[in-house]
């Protein structure tokens, strides 16, 4: 198998379906849908590929440490969103992130603690998640919006992967979900439709969390006694019933 046309081929696929589900069904469902581990996924898949399976593992607990830390990017971005324009927006939700990465690396709760306290998070971001305004905005079209979005999307993973070997299991988990596909949701809904729309992009990814995270913890348990494929499956359709069940609650 060619991992690398493996890399190339199927995340700009990824990339353009979700960025096409958001046209057609809204951004909250596009945010909900993209919640869904397409990066983190095959990620985690290309490093059992590249790497072996325990390699995999061990990378879970970053994972759930980035996933933990995406949930400051997100409340962060959408408060700022109201005010500011998308660059400044952007380097302004990075902090929380970035400062919540290095505590936790640093502090190493474990795999069951970081679970927890992401269900909690989530909840908690939730209640108190900025609302979107009645301000009509008038949506435009980028050209070549999807071409761009799939080719950072690639270049992302593929440079992950490759430096997985330098990075280690925890820091090459941590990077995992570094919010690029969060990032580009973000920063195209918020230029070309305006603040509301990044609010119900964003909003519709921190629901997906509950199934993103509860897919990687799954991981640990599974990986080791059945295939990447089993594995993968089993939790896939527990993260899409945790995710319909989400989206009706909230």
């Amino acid at each position: 198998m060619n991992v690398f046309l493996l890399k190339i081929t199927l995340m700009p696929s990824i990339i353009a379906l979700v960025t096409l589900v958001a046209r057609r069904w809204g951004n909250r469902i596009g945010g909900l849908i993209g919640s869904m581990p397409w990066i983190a996924g095959p990620i985690l898949f290309f490093f059992i590929l590249e790497q072996g399976k325990v390699f995999g593992v061990q990378s879970i607990e970053g994972v759930l440490i980035g996933v933990l830390s995406l949930l400051g990017f997100c409340y962060t971005y959408t408060a700022l969103s109201k005010r500011l324009p998308w660059f400044p927006t952007l380097l302004g939700a990075y902090v929380p992130y970035a400062a919540t990465v290095l505590l936790f690396s640093y502090l190493r709760p474990g795999l069951w603690p970081c679970y927890l306290l992401i269900l909690g998070g989530v909840f908690v971001t939730l209640r108190y998640f900025p609302k979107p305004t009645t301000e009509p905005v008038k949506p435009r079209r980028l050209p070549f919006e999807i071409p761009i979005r799939m080719g950072v999307a690639t270049v992302f993973v593929v440079l992950i992967t490759h430096l997985a070997d330098v990075l280690g299991p925890t820091w090459s988990g941590i990077l995992t979900p570094f919010p690029i596909m969060t990032s580009i949701l973000a920063i195209f809904s918020h230029t070309l439709q305006g603040s509301n729309a990044a609010i119900n992009t964003l909003r519709g990814l921190v629901i997906g969390l509950f199934g993103f995270s509860t897919f990687l913890f799954l991981q640990a348990f599974l990986l080791p006694h059945f295939s990447v494929a089993v594995s993968f499956g089993l939790a896939l359709v527990v993260n899409a019933v945790i995710n319909m069940v989400a989206n009706r609650v909230w």
